[in-house]
């Protein structure tokens, strides 16, 4: 009964979504239900238009390296908050949670302030930055549960069996959290590949992401190109889940 309703929440959930998808498809100019008759015309003109594929091409690319950067530094964190007792952890457990916290627009404020001082705006490393400001808190939480789970005894056995610390920690520990470490990667790439309030502030002409495209043709004129955009971000954002559900699978299995 329980995977009924969690079958219908989720359905519920994806559903405003996938109406997007079909209106892709459309031969018209403009949104309407129900669609009269089904074309790839606007698969060619997204394809054909250097804008939507550059665009495309740079959010893969900054996704990626926030996935990396992101599971790195919120890795780390979590690290040192379960191993390590020291003065101000509460506040560093605090800190590390900002983010999620403080509205979003505050925080592109405050970045495009910060990063026009150091020439990080319209940049890619400004963006994968900001970008991983944002993804760091989930990778902390998600990590931090993973670590506090983890019987420690395992990697103390490892290490009286003459393992080093470190060898322990690679051998024993990463095997152990690897379900959650191919969570926060995919969490940290979906996070930055839906992006756009932050981009606004930091990103320029030359550094425009798929959703920053998407946003400035909303304020301009509104065509199934735009449903084109959308169903690949749903495409991608759904294959990470479904990555993340074998993962998990394999691991318990």
């Amino acid at each position: 009964m329980l995977h009924i309703f969690v079958f219908l929440v989720l359905i519920a959930i994806i559903a405003p979504a996938l109406v997007i998808v079909p209106q892709s498809f459309t031969s018209l100019n403009y949104f309407v239900y129900p669609i009269k008759e089904f074309s790839l015309k606007w698969y060619q003109k997204f394809f054909e238009n250097p804008e939507w594929i550059t665009s495309l091409e740079r959010s893969l690319l900054i996704a990626v390296c926030v996935a990396i950067f992101a599971t790195f530094i919120g890795t780390l964190a979590a690290l040192a908050v379960n191993k390590l007792n020291f003065k101000g952890k509460s506040v560093f457990l605090n800190i590390m949670l900002t983010p999620m916290i403080v509205p979003v627009v505050i925080t592109g404020v405050a970045l495009y302030a910060s990063f026009a001082k150091i020439g990080l705006n319209n940049s890619i490393p400004g963006l994968v930055l900001a970008h991983s400001l944002l993804a760091i808190p989930m990778v902390f939480l998600t990590m931090s549960t993973a670590f506090a789970r983890f019987d420690q005894n395992l990697e103390l056995a490892a290490m009286s069996m003459g393992s080093t610390p470190i060898g322990a920690f690679f051998k024993v520990t990463v095997p152990g959290v690897r379900a959650s470490l191919v969570t926060s990667a995919l969490l940290s790439f979906v996070t930055s590949l839906d992006e756009v309030v932050v981009t606004i502030f930091v990103s320029g002409a030359n550094t425009k992401t798929l959703p920053m495209v998407m946003w400035e043709n909303l304020r301009t004129t509104i065509n199934p190109t735009l449903a084109v955009a959308a169903t690949f971000l749903l495409v991608l954002t759904l294959g990470m889940y479904v990555i993340k559900e074998i993962v998990e699978s394999r691991t318990k299995g």
